[in-house]
């Protein structure tokens, strides 16, 4: 990969012009196109010593209402500690009020306490479906932990860049300042709630659970260092965040390289090398899978006529847009739509991040 550029630290000439738009809030806008929805799958109250394998989230997503494999789980400490174990011999703590999130749903051990057998997660929750959250109980007779476990489901079958740069675990730990203390209290209340059963329970809990992954993405951009890859780290970048505002900003603009480049004022080349070292794609690829991320979620929630569709993403004609479309997705955007009104998964070819070929760019977007 391209060494990352050395970042600089003066704010770009013409972005300390007058007349230019406010920052955009690029993870609020990235999220407003992308459907999440939380649950609580169990809780578990475990005794020292114990151990527990979770397999990878896509052997557990048949629990799950969900429409697609793709799950992020989470797990939230309450009372006591643990540790995760990904990778063999490679443990992280966790205590009361911290939280875990796997975005690509990776296989892990959790466990506490000395040497103990370790117990298949699915042997030890009875057989769905559950009219209520199950309560989990395994271990010994010594100190306790109490975990709140579930998913957040994120739409693969769109953009969701920010999946993609993502670590294998995301650790939320409490802190001194405002905002840590915030997350805190979202972890703490969420595993709080998932203990009662007050009317309501079952509407509040998916809020809360999304509530908390988003708390989770903003405490980890907040914690970013130099040289981190993905989109997260590019949004915080002083000048990939300004070219992504920009482009989040009049997607259908008749952008290109050199365009993008005057208007948060760097060279061409230097804007090249950011995309490719922390997005690992050039500007006009991403631009095109944006485009298509807005196309998609435009069909999924409005009946607007496919050429209005077109137009809005950023396609000079329905026909180019539908050639695009069907290239990434694999079906025209009319089939889409339809599958995704009666509840048909579709997943776009590829993995999710993966950009597409020159070919589904808008023809005005490709110099």
């Amino acid at each position: 990969m391209t060494r990352t550029p050395e970042l600089r630290a003066e704010t770009p000439p013409r972005a300390a012009a007058a007349g230019l738009d406010p920052p955009v809030d690029l993870l609020s806008d990235l999220l407003a196109t992308v459907h999440l929805s939380g649950t609580v799958l169990f809780r578990a109250e475990l005794g020292e010593p114990w151990a527990v394998a979770v397999p990878e989230a896509r052997d557990l997503a048949s629990l799950l209402p969900f429409r697609t494999e793709h799950v992020v789980p989470f797990h939230l400490v309450d009372e006591g500690r643990c540790w995760i174990e990904l990778d063999p011999g490679k443990r992280v703590s966790l205590g009361p009020g911290e939280a875990v999130l796997l975005p690509h749903g990776a296989a892990h051990l959790l466990g506490a306490g000395g040497a103990a057998r370790v117990a298949p997660v699915g042997t030890l929750l009875p057989r769905p479906p559950w009219p209520d959250t199950p309560r989990l109980r395994h271990g010994g007779q010594g100190a306790p932990t109490r975990i709140v476990c579930g998913f957040v489901h994120c739409e693969e079958l769109l953009f969701n860049p920010f999946l993609g740069g993502l670590p294998a675990l995301l650790h939320a730990r409490p802190g001194a300042d405002p905002a840590a203390r915030w997350l805190e209290t979202t972890i703490r209340y969420t595993a709080h709630e998932a203990a009662r059963a007050d009317p309501g329970a079952r509407s509040t809990l998916p809020r809360l659970t999304e509530l908390m992954f988003v708390e989770v993405l903003r405490h980890h951009m907040r914690t970013l260092r130099g040289g981190e890859v993905g989109w997260l780290a590019a949004a915080t970048d002083p000048i990939l965040g300004q070219a992504l505002g920009r482009l989040h900003q009049a997607p259908a603009a008749p952008w290109t390289v050199d365009a993008l480049a005057r208007q948060v004022g760097v060279s061409r080349t230097v804007l090249a090398e950011r995309f490719a070292a922390r997005l690992g794609q050039p500007p006009m690829r991403y631009l095109a899978r944006w485009r298509l991320q807005i196309g998609a979620r435009l069909l999924e929630t409005t009946v607007a006529p496919l050429k209005v569709v077109a137009a809005q993403a950023g396609y000079d004609s329905e026909a180019a847009f539908g050639r695009a479309f069907k290239r990434l997705f694999g079906v025209p955007p009319a089939d889409w739509r339809r599958r995704q009104r009666h509840g048909a998964p579709l997943a776009a070819r590829g993995r999710p991040g993966d950009a597409p070929a020159a070919a589904a760019l808008p023809r005005r977007a490709r110099r």
